[in-house]
């Protein structure tokens, strides 16, 4: 059984490598589900451990149905990582009703020509395209393996759907959902799964950014699929109302 660890930092990453792990998927702001990682992180953990690295390909928070500036994004993002060595690239696009939006895929899986495997993350798992048509699609139009926890919200409770996604054939299935070591033996019974994706996260305080009045971090939780988008009349007007100080 082999082991891949979501990463949110060069510094998961590097406890990853300490831990053993084969591989990483490498992300940043994982409270936001994991989006894009720094170039820096990548480079390092590139550099100081003998990981493969697969990297998230996510532009922003919120859901999964992207813009063409934010696809666009995502594609020129994946060009660099893919040229300075990434062993896979992680992404995943839906529509605005929660079907796969394989024109999108396909145009990221162009992008990538073979240069590295393709994974389609947990959007799968709450897209509304049917299990076995979504697997056999992303599989013809490039994609080499599928995170998923069977479209439960863990991996156990979906190991038949992930057995039956396996079953399929062709392209690599990597359960993931509240996997730890008292429920692996089981999975991999259920399933014949031989890698899966877990993390192993511990919480830390800086101290450095606790202040009565000034903040960080967001005092209340998003909505789920929300995001925030700079609007472009608010800086408008705070930028004439300043020239007019001038």
């Amino acid at each position: 059984m082999k082991i891949e660890v979501c990463c949110g930092s060069y510094a998961d990453a590097l406890a990853a490598y300490k831990g053993g792990a084969n591989r990483v998927e490498l992300c940043s702001s994982l409270f936001f589900g994991g989006l894009t990682p720094s170039f820096g992180s990548f480079l390092m953990t590139k550099k100081n451990t003998n990981l493969e690295i697969a990297v998230m390909l996510r532009p922003r928070e919120g859901g999964f149905c992207y813009s063409e500036d934010e696809l666009e994004l995502l594609i020129e993002d994946g060009k660099i990582f893919i040229e300075h060595g990434a062993d896979a690239i992680v992404f995943g696009c839906l529509n605005s009703d929660r079907t796969i939006n394989y024109e999108a895929c396909k145009r990221v899986c162009d992008m990538v020509g073979g240069r590295c495997e393709i994974v389609f993350h947990r959007a799968f798992d709450i897209s509304t395209s049917p299990i076995d048509e979504a697997v056999a699609r992303l599989r013809d139009i490039g994609i080499s393996r599928i995170l998923s926890s069977g479209k439960e919200k863990t991996a156990s409770e979906g190991a038949k759907n992930l057995k039956r996604m396996i079953d399929i054939g062709g392209i690599q299935i990597l359960p993931a959902g509240s996997i730890r070591v008292h429920n692996l033996e089981a999975l991999w019974q259920e399933t014949g799964c031989d890698y899966v994706h877990t993390s192993a996260f511990e919480s830390h305080i800086d101290p450095s950014a606790i202040h009565d009045s000034i903040f960080f971090t967001g005092i209340s939780a998003p909505k789920q699929g929300e995001y925030s988008l700079a609007n472009s009349d608010i800086i408008k007007n705070i930028v004439e109302f300043g020239r007019d100080l001038d």
